[in-house]
């Protein structure tokens, strides 16, 4: 009897010592957060939170690389448990797959190149752009409104400004800009005290209205030399944009319905920024932090501020039991100082949004 009984109990503390085998798709190529050694372990700071919550929960784990839009389709489909990685919480990846709690907040981010351009390149931009148009545009307006005036008042009492209209018009213009540049030749002049009255006005005026549109020119030929076409989000409309494929930046450009092409990595994306191909690169800011640490002798930098905050968590099945267990086990992680550090050792500085 006694042997009868220690068998079924022998076999419960067997079970109880077996740990359960779980899929864990891991997203490549996501340094740092994810990302194969040349061992051929898991790396990353996902992988390390991933580690912690199965040593708590007493799971072994099996991981298989895979890319995004792989990995979706594995946890939709049962053919992995939980998928890690830089993987953000989206409202169309959440119709499919549900994810844990926050491990990590970041954001998308807009990188730049930062590579002084040609003179005749830094002119042209400067005179094709939407500022100096607007500018001389006025001005031309405005000339032609003062050399209006000029011609009523003067086209009765002064032999320049009679004659036929379009000549007399003419004339009021062409004393307009003589007037405004200061050069005043003298051919044509107001002799009424109401045409000398306009005269003196528009010389005043002229002053300031030179004064602006020198310092206008000026600020486009100096910004379109030493720094980017893109300084914001407004400016991703008139810019040509690369992307990551399946990333929250490209749903994020789609959403705004902004044209931008698509790459399969990041590296690729990269070099299409750095090449001259395209102006600007949306992407999390972690990750291009983390791909400008490895390359530091490109000449680009990453714009300050955040376009849009991103949430990193674990995906997994909307009917996972273990959500409940797993999100619990986040939390004191999150809480501890080994987080901390490791957070630190992997992402140093770009740890806090800025």
């Amino acid at each position: 009897m006694a042997v009868a009984l220690s068998v079924p109990a022998g076999r419960a503390r067997a079970q109880r010592d077996v740990q359960p085998e779980v899929t864990v798709a891991v997203l490549r190529d996501a340094a740092p957060f994810s990302y194969q050694a040349p061992d051929g372990t898991w790396k990353g700071l996902a992988v390390e939170m991933w580690d912690l919550v199965a040593k708590h929960l007493h799971l072994d784990s099996r991981f298989t690389g895979m890319n995004r839009s792989e990995l979706i389709d594995a946890i939709s489909t049962g053919q992995a448990r939980f998928g890690i990685g830089a993987l953000s919480i989206t409202a169309e990846r959440l119709q499919r797959v549900d994810f844990s709690a926050p491990v990590h907040v970041t954001g998308l981010a807009i990188l730049v190149p930062y590579v002084p351009r040609s003179s005749w390149g830094v002119m042209r931009d400067a005179l094709l752009s939407a500022t100096f148009l607007r500018i001389v545009g006025g001005l031309l307006a405005l000339l032609a409104v003062v050399g209006t005036i000029f011609w009523i008042i003067e086209r009765r009492d002064n032999p320049d400004f009679s004659g036929k209209q379009i000549h007399g018009w003419g004339s009021g213009v062409w004393l307009s800009i003589v007037t405004m540049t200061t050069v005043g030749y003298g051919d044509k002049a107001p002799r009424t005290l109401g045409g000398r009255v306009v005269a003196t006005l528009w010389m005043f005026g002229s002053i300031m209205l030179i004064s602006i549109f020198t310092g206008t020119v000026t600020t486009l030929l100096t910004v379109e030399r030493i720094g980017p076409r893109v300084a914001g989000f407004e400016d991703l409309r008139r810019a040509r944009v690369v992307c990551v494929g399946a990333s929250a930046a490209a749903q994020l450009l789609a959403d705004r319905r902004l044209t931008a092409e698509s790459y399969p990595d990041l590296n690729q994306a990269l070099q299409a920024l750095v090449d001259g191909r395209a102006d600007a690169l949306v992407h999390d800011r972690a990750l291009l932090a983390a791909a400008l640490k490895e390359r530091p002798d490109l000449r680009v930098r990453i714009l300050p501020g955040t376009v849009r905050l991103e949430y990193y968590a674990f995906a997994m099945r909307p009917d996972e039991p273990l959500r409940r267990s797993i999100n619990s086990t986040i939390a004191h992680i999150l809480d501890s100082e080994e987080w901390n550090r490791l957070r630190f050792d992997y992402l140093g500085d770009e740890a806090e949004i800025r």
